[in-house]
Formats: C-alpha cells, structure tokens, sequence
C-alpha cells in the first residue's frame, strides 16, 4: 500500500486532534510505525559507519566493546556476561531513593505498586511481596539451578543496607555472583566492607546521579581496594559525556573494571526536559532515545582508542537490550524481570511529520 506525501502530511496533521489520535485505525499505525522504521534503519546504517571507522566487530551492530589490547572478552564484567546470556534475576528491596534523577525510569512517577513494606522483597518485576524466609525459598528452589547472576537495583539499594543482608549472605553462601546498582552517594568505606563481606562481587556507580560529585569520585577510588569489580554505567547524553571528560583521567585511574554506556531513555515525564538532546528514535517499537546518545558512546571508544585506555566500554545500547528482550521471551524458563517495553504507545506527531520531511521524496509505501 502507499500514500502520497501530501495525503501524509494531511493524515498527520489531522492527529494532533487528540480525538483522532484517540481512535486510529491499525492503517493509521502502521503508517507511523513504517516512519519510526525508515528512520530506526537510517539511525542504525549511521552507528554503523562509525562502528566500521574504528573497526569495532559488531554483527548487526550487536554486543559492541572497546577491549584494550592486553584484554579479551572474557575479561567484560561477568554481570554484563550473564545478563546477554539471560542467566540472571533481580532483586528489589528498596523504594527509595537519595537523589531525583531526571533520566530515571521513575522520574515524577506516581506508582504505588512500587511501594514496599518494611520486610519486603521482590524477586525481577514481579508484584509479589516475600518476606525473608519466602525469598530464601524461592531462590534455593526455582532460581539458583537457572541464573548464574542476580542483580540489586532499583531505587537506591544502598538506603536499605541491613535489609540486604540475611539475602545476600544467602546468595553468597550458594556461590551465585551479584552486582549492584547505586548513585554512590552512600558508597562510604564502612557500607562497602559490609558489602564485601556479605558477597557482593560487582559494584556499578551511576556517576550522572549525583552529577559526578567529588564524594562519589572519591568512593568509586575507595571501592577498587575493596569490592572485585567496580564499574561505571551511567546513561550518555551530552552532560554525562562532557562530565566524564571533565572527570577523565580520575576515573581511569581508579581501578575500575569497565564502563558501560546505555543510551538515555526518553519516557513522557522527561521528553521536554531533553529537547535540547536533539531528535529522538524509537527503537523496534520500544525503547526511545536521542540519535546523539549512542553517537556519544562512539566518541568516547574513539577517545580510548586513541589514548589507549586501560578499562573496557560497553556499547549497552539499544540493540543490545532488544535481542536480549527477544531471547528472554523466546529461549527462557525464568523471568529475569528483562523486558523490552516502551513508555510511548505514540510519539509526538511533529516527530513523524519531521521524518516525512527529511525521508519521503513522493509517496509513502508500507
């Protein structure tokens, strides 16, 4: 089927009436799912090229790495190894947070199915609430004979330290490897001891939480002499990436493992707050980003290319959390709480009448 350019622009601006909008036919999308497509393709052939100019294997510009020369691949942080394999799970125990991020995933949300009692456990994404003794349970009898990794994260774990506690000696004492999500900012040397000795084996600082505070800096230093591997993964966009070159030559020198990069993520609590990132794509119907985000993740393998550095990246981009999306619907008997989903059932109409502009010459096929 086609549609002229004009008829385009016609049926397009007719959508921003929101009764319209409201009631589009399964035509009217795939209309507009053909345009974030056109325009998906376009961004992909472009990482791409930059991929092939610092010669970056990457098939179907998937699992992308800068290795430094004296490392392989099985020198990447054994929690990003496990997490493209899918042997992995998630744990939430904490919903809290010490800082307000304006790129969080909960950034002015108001969902109280995210609300924990004080005894509390989740186990991925499910809604369950268990209690110690229930999430002991369930990890020694459905989860540890399928994961070789599980995660804390969400919120701000570490604002609930002694509640970690009794599940991470747990997991330690059944020899299954964990990783952490923080902000840092309570990355003090006493909660990084206690970690240590519960089991923890991989640290991940968000540095753009706290806007690459001196504190934090500082405990990222602290805790290469004292948790195994220490990483940074922090989403780029132009302020995280001119902080880090701010704060360069510090952090390469602080012992950590790796950098991972994941690109930001627009939802529409935030999509005014980073007009100034440029325009957005969305990715296979799912994830939406800025087109300079993952560019910036290529600026800086560039740079380390360039100067050499010592510690690997990680292009956790877009593509990357796709397949790993299809592969747990598809190939997996645990829900790892990894989903690939989107926070737009549309995008901004402007968005598809700037792709009509830029990409459609007469006629529209679909």
């Amino acid at each position: 089927m086609s549609i002229t350019k004009d008829d385009l622009v016609l049926f397009l601006q007719s959508l921003k009436q929101e009764y319209v909008l409201k009631n589009l036919t399964n035509y009217g999308e795939q209309i507009l799912y053909t345009l974030e497509y056109i325009h998906y393709q376009d961004v992909l052939n472009h990482i791409k090229k930059r991929q092939d100019s610092l010669a970056i294997e990457s098939p179907n510009n998937f699992l992308a790495f800068y290795i430094p020369k004296n490392k392989t691949i099985d020198d990447i942080a054994y929690g990003c190894r496990c997490c493209l394999a899918n042997k992995i799970t998630h744990i939430r125990h904490s919903d809290k947070c010490n800082s307000n991020c304006n790129f969080c995933y909960f950034y002015m949300q108001s969902d109280d199915s995210r609300v924990l009692p004080y005894w509390a456990y989740r186990e991925s994404s499910t809604r369950f609430n268990l209690d110690e003794d229930e999430m002991k349970l369930l990890l020694y009898k459905q989860i540890f004979n399928k994961v070789n990794a599980i995660g804390w994260l969400e919120k701000e774990p570490l604002m609930k330290m002694e509640k970690m506690k009794p599940i991470m000696k747990f997991i330690s004492d059944n020899g299954i490897y964990q990783y952490l999500y923080t902000n840092g900012i309570l990355a003090n040397k006493d909660n990084l001891l206690m970690l240590k000795d519960w089991g923890l084996n991989e640290i991940r600082f968000n540095l753009q939480a706290s806007d690459f505070s001196p504190a934090v800096l500082a405990y990222i230093r602290l805790a290469g002499t004292i948790i195994e591997n220490v990483c940074i993964e922090t989403p780029i966009y132009s302020k995280s990436f001119e902080n880090f070159l701010k704060h360069k030559d510090y952090i390469l020198d602080s012992g950590i493992k790796q950098i991972n990069m994941p690109e930001l993520q627009i939802n529409p609590n935030n999509i005014k707050v980073f007009e100034s990132e440029g325009q957005v794509y969305r990715h296979r119907r799912g994830y939406v980003s800025p087109v300079s985000s993952r560019h910036y993740v290529y600026d800086l393998i560039e740079l380390a290319i360039k100067e050499s550095w010592d510690c690997i990246i990680n292009d956790c981009s877009n593509d990357t959390k796709f397949f790993r999306g299809v592969y747990n619907t598809h190939n997996s008997d645990i829900n790892s709480g990894i989903m690939y989903e989107t926070s737009f059932k549309y995008l901004p109409i402007q968005y598809y009448l700037d792709i009509v502009n830029q990409y459609v010459d007469v006629e529209l096929e679909f």
